[in-house]
Formats: C-alpha cells, structure tokens, sequence
C-alpha cells in the first residue's frame, strides 16, 4: 500500500503495535475497535471472530472499547489484504450499542432504577425444607 494509503470498513489494520478493526471512516478520522487475545476473564461486549482469516482466528474484537483516531496514524496489516465480512461488522456495531446503553444506564444517580433485589424477611430462616408446602 505504501505512502497515500486507503483504507476501507472492515479492515484490519495496526495503530501503533496493535491490531484494531476499522468500523468506520469520516475523511481524515476513523472508529476503530480494538482487537484481543482470547482471555478466561471475558467482557459483555466481546464479539469472537472464530470464523475470520486465518491469520487473526483466535482474536476478540472488544466493542466497548473504541478508540477515534486518525487515519494517518493507522498502518496496513499484510499489505491492506485481512477484512472481516459484513455480518461481523454489523455484529460489532450491535454490541457498542448495547455496550453505550448499558453504560449510560450504569451513570444513572442511585434510586432511578428499581432495583430486583429483595432483602430477607426479619424473622425468616431462609427455605422451609421438608414438611408441608403449606406451613
């Protein structure tokens, strides 16, 4: 690719040493989402790509964590050649959006939302067991 270099959505390319995944370009900036080694400790927003090139198989795209940066700053992965498809991109997009929502709900003041959690009863032994249902 060299000098003057076009990238295009879906895209891997490096930022800095890392591997990220380009989910859209604006002119000189571009969203991209970072890309991980698969870990034990998993985050709700990771999307795996298990069936993307070979070269990249065993990575996490980790949706909550998108960075905005420039494209001059991005270099191409093995020649511009490794893309992802369509229906991971969209896969992706899904999982920010879900990711900023559940953010945004977490930032609400204590009290908005009722929470599910119900204290024990005062008196209460915890689960009758044995015995008639009905004592």
């Amino acid at each position: 690719m060299g000098k003057g270099q076009s990238f295009c959505r879906g895209q891997i390319a490096l930022h800095g040493k890392k591997p990220v995944l380009i989910l859209a370009l604006d002119g000189a900036v571009c969203l991209v989402a970072k890309l991980y080694l698969p870990r034990t400790a998993r985050h709700r927003s990771d999307i795996d790509r298990s069936e993307t090139p070979l070269l990249l198989r065993n990575t996490i795209v980790r949706a909550g964590d998108l960075l905005r940066c420039r494209v001059t700053d991005l270099r191409p992965m093995a020649d511009g050649l490794l893309c992802v498809g369509e229906d991971i991109l969209q896969r992706v997009e899904r999982a920010a959006r879900r990711e900023m929502e559940c953010q945004a709900s977490e930032q609400l003041p204590a009290g908005v939302v009722r929470s599910t959690w119900r204290a024990p009863r005062w008196g209460s032994c915890g689960r009758k067991i044995g015995g008639v249902p009905s004592e």
